[in-house]
Order: structure tokens, then C-alpha cells, then sequence
């Protein structure tokens, strides 16, 4: 059996880099028009289907799937326009569709 400590090891707190990195993601939101981080918050770290985001923002999917798309350019170009420069690595990824 796994000790607490064994389970609780995933969640310490990030290193020095990553809390940088975290900031500045959080400050390339901030700059971002909210229908578009609400977005990005709801298919990328809440990890709903576009349809169900559809739903929770009463529109088309389409409009959740254009919204995103240029969500994603934009977390993009503002990550690498931080005043460090240091995300320009950064991948967007996530989100996830379903059949209908």
C-alpha cells in the first residue's frame, strides 16, 4: 500500500520555472477578451467537450471551435510576446470532441 507520501508527491508545489511560467501564462490570459479565456479555461483546463461548452455558453459548436482556434492564437502570440521571451516553446493543446 502506498504510503501518503507516496500519493501526495504530484502535488508539490512547481519548481522556480514552472511558477514563472504559470505567471506569465496567467498574465498572456489577463490580455486575452474574456470569450476567449473563457474558452481556452473551459475545453483546455476543465476539460470539457466542445459540445458540452456549447451548452454552458448557450451557442453553436462552431462558434466554440472558432472561438477556440483563435484563443489558442492568441495565448500563443502572447506567450511569445512576454517581456522575458521565455515561452516561446509553449504547445497548445487539449479540449476533446466527441461523435455526435
Amino acid at each position: 500500500m502506498a504510503s501518503f507520501a507516496d500519493l501526495c508527491d504530484s502535488a508539490l508545489p512547481p519548481s522556480q520555472e514552472h511558477s514563472a511560467e504559470l505567471a506569465n501564462v496567467g498574465r498572456a490570459l489577463a490580455r486575452m477578451p474574456t470569450d476567449q479565456a473563457e474558452i481556452l479555461h473551459l475545453v483546455g483546463v476543465l476539460g470539457f467537450t466542445y459540445a458540452e461548452a456549447a451548452e454552458i455558453l448557450g451557442v453553436p459548436i462552431g462558434t466554440v471551435m472558432s472561438r477556440l482556434s483563435r484563443a489558442r492564437a492568441a495565448l500563443k502570440h502572447n506567450m511569445e510576446n512576454t517581456d522575458d521571451g521565455a515561452s516561446g516553446h509553449l504547445k497548445l493543446v487539449g479540449g476533446r470532441d466527441v461523435a455526435h
